[in-house]
């Protein structure tokens, strides 16, 4: 009875987003019967043509249309304008939804350190979400706080299901992928280690420090990503 249940495949990377998105079952058959495909917002974090398109439309247009109605203007995988400036490469936030969050809890996201950039820009994709009313607005259900309650209190609230049990009829909620909310409730969140430290741990190319942007699993890289701060040896780990 939910687009997921037609098609969920392994995670294949940032490299691949455009091509599973456009090759997976959930993006093209109607979701219910009598309903139309996924809206464009689906678009929002597979690619850096998304910021273009919603500063060309404006944002509320980019999320209104229909999945297909944007395809021939997303052609390019997630890449270094999601995350970077291109006038100077600082890390800045390229999706409205993340600002839009911390602005309903009274928070300025200009505010942050690097330290923290290095975690929110992150936060821009890998968070639970919800599409908003008919528009289908990309919105992030902080407004109670991040935690699996604050978040469930949120949804009852306005009385929100993701969708209906076919057979119960019990109203649904399906969490997304809360990497960045679940993070912060544990230790290395607590502790002010950013997303970076572990999936994209430090590295020396030529004499330069760099970050590593295989963005993998710490356990692929144990001795950078891990060893930097706990000194078991890599089997204990």
């Amino acid at each position: 009875g939910y687009g997921f249940s037609k098609d969920y495949n392994a995670p294949r990377g940032h490299m691949n987003a455009l091509k599973d998105i456009r090759n997976t079952l959930r993006t093209g058959a109607p979701q219910e019967k009598g309903k139309g495909p996924m809206p464009a917002t689906c678009w929002t974090c597979k690619s850096p043509d998304v910021p273009r398109l919603m500063n060309e439309v404006g944002v509320e247009e980019f999320y209104k249309g229909k999945w297909f109605d944007k395809g021939e203007e997303i052609v390019n995988t997630i890449g270094c304008a999601d995350c970077h400036d291109e006038k100077d490469m600082s890390l800045t936030i390229t999706r409205p939804a993340l600002i839009e969050a911390f602005e309903r809890q009274g928070k300025d996201i200009t505010k942050a350190t690097h330290q923290e950039m290095r975690t929110l820009v992150c936060a821009q994709c890998h968070v639970e979400y919800y599409f908003k009313g008919k528009g289908k607005y990309l919105t992030f259900p902080w407004d109670e706080g991040t935690t699996v309650e604050d978040m469930e209190r949120y949804y009852d609230n306005m009385n929100f299901k993701d969708w209906t049990h076919k057979i119960s009829r019990a109203p649904m909620l399906k969490a997304q992928h809360p990497g960045y909310e679940l993070f912060q409730q544990g230790i290395h969140g607590q502790r002010g280690v950013s997303c970076a430290d572990c999936h994209m741990p430090y590295k020396t190319e030529g004499g330069v420090k760099v970050t590593d942007h295989q963005i993998q699993s710490p356990l692929a890289n144990i001795n950078n990503a891990c060893q930097v701060c706990h000194r078991e040896s890599e089997a204990t780990l």
